[in-house]
């Protein structure tokens, strides 16, 4: 096994291992992981406060033996915040099966960016949005996926 490893960073038109202060830099694809993360944090911030507004303090703070269903504009933040949950795991696995086999490259870099995205405007697409136009957000980020898995292959 070699010191040097090899990395695809995050700048456009170069993919030679670049170091900065002896610390190899991160690919985009794992920017865009990271970015994720950020965003779920985020969004349980504000699904945290939009329920302790609706279900009030006392439900927030005691043990939620009884359930409380929220509704409305909180529920939406909340089921979106759900769905995300939902297909992370898919996705960080997707950018683990690439880099594991140090076949990450351009797909995955537009593929999980495109899952980013999408997944930035699945929430007010389904919080103020039409009916239907949250699916195109969320076919976006499962199409972000098979941009990455691609990279398998090409």
């Amino acid at each position: 096994m070699t010191d040097r490893v090899e990395n695809r960073p995050c700048i456009s038109g170069s993919y030679d291992s670049l170091s900065q202060g002896g610390r190899v830099m991160m690919s985009c694809d794992l920017w865009a992981l990271v970015a994720t993360l950020l965003l779920a944090v985020v969004q349980i911030g504000l699904q945290s406060v939009m329920t302790l507004r609706q279900a009030g303090a006392a439900w927030v703070a005691g043990p939620r033996d009884t359930p409380f269903e929220v509704t409305g504009m909180t529920g939406r933040v909340v089921r979106a915040h759900r769905n995300l949950l939902e297909i992370f795991p898919q996705f960080a696995a997707a950018l683990f099966v690439v880099h594991a086999a140090d076949v990450n490259g351009e797909l995955s870099n537009w593929g999980a960016w495109l899952f980013f995205f999408s997944r930035c405007l699945y929430i007010p697409a389904y919080a103020f949005g039409p009916p239907g136009l949250r699916s195109v957000f969320w076919q976006g980020g499962q199409f972000g996926i098979l941009m990455i898995l691609a990279d398998i292959f090409y």
